[in-house]
Order: C-alpha cells, then structure tokens, then sequence
C-alpha cells in the first residue's frame, strides 16, 4: 500500500509539472513576437509612434492583431519576415496594438472589425489607407505603395 501511494504521488507531481509546461508552452505559441516580425522597427505605442511620425514627416502603419489569430502570425512569418517589406517599411512608423488588450480602444475608434487589419494614419491621426485582412508579401507591397503614393 505504501509504495502504491509513493507511485501515485510521483505520477501526481509529474501531471502537474507536464500541465504547467504545457500552458506557459501554449501562452509562449500565441504571441505575436515572430521571427519575421521582429525584422520590423515596431514602435512600443501609438502615441510615440504618432510623435516620430509627425518629426520623421512619415505616416503611421498600426497593425492591430490578437492573440488567437492565425492570419496575424501568418502575416508576421510571410509577409513581414520578408525583406522587400521590411525595407519598405522604412518608409513608415511602426506600431503593432493587440486589439483586445492594449489596442481595444484604438480597434474600436478606427472600427476594426477583423484580424489582422492594418490601418495606416498620418502624423495628425487622420486614416490615410487601410489593408483588412492577410495579404502575402507581393500584394502587400503593392497595397502599401499605392497608399504611400496617397500621402
């Protein structure tokens, strides 16, 4: 009987370490922090990325994602770790906003309705162009030199 319980206890205390693995593993695979995305200059919040822009005579491109949305990290693994966007990107401020966290706000004002969507504003806060949705590299490119051509 006694080594039965020392068993179950240690069967126990390994479910427990596994399960605890498992969630800060499953919390880690839901970030947005990807490979690719970090090839990006991201600006840590809006409002200091509207400040650069306006002295950087730039505009602001947000990209609102969240958590669960795998187009978001396709985005961020495709389009962004691409290197013809990100020197594109050059020409633009940089901001992501989780938009059911710290962005909730900002999603609703601008009216984003899907992830990911990226909305692109001048230094004054005023909609220059939108992108809703994942587009690959190319597409992408091509969406953001027309709204560039805009400004």
């Amino acid at each position: 009987m006694a080594g039965s319980s020392k068993v179950l206890v240690r069967v126990g205390v390994v479910i427990v370490v596994f399960g605890i693995l498992a969630l800060y593993g499953l919390r880690g695979s839901t970030s947005r922090a990807g490979a690719g995305a970090a090839g990006v200059a991201w600006e840590p919040d809006l409002k200091g990325a509207m400040s650069r822009a306006g002295s950087e005579r730039k505009i602001v491109m947000v990209d609102f994602y969240t958590d669960w949305c795998t187009w978001c990290r396709r985005l961020d693994e495709t389009t962004f770790a691409d290197s013809d966007v990100q020197r594109a990107l050059a020409q633009v401020v940089a901001v992501r906003l989780n938009a059911e966290k710290d962005g909730r706000d900002q999603a609703q004002t601008l009216g984003v309705e899907g992830y990911p969507t990226i909305v692109f504003l001048d230094a004054g806060g005023k909609e220059v162009g939108r992108i809703p949705g994942y587009l690959p590299p190319k597409p992408f490119l091509d969406e953001l030199q027309t709204i560039l051509k805009r400004t």
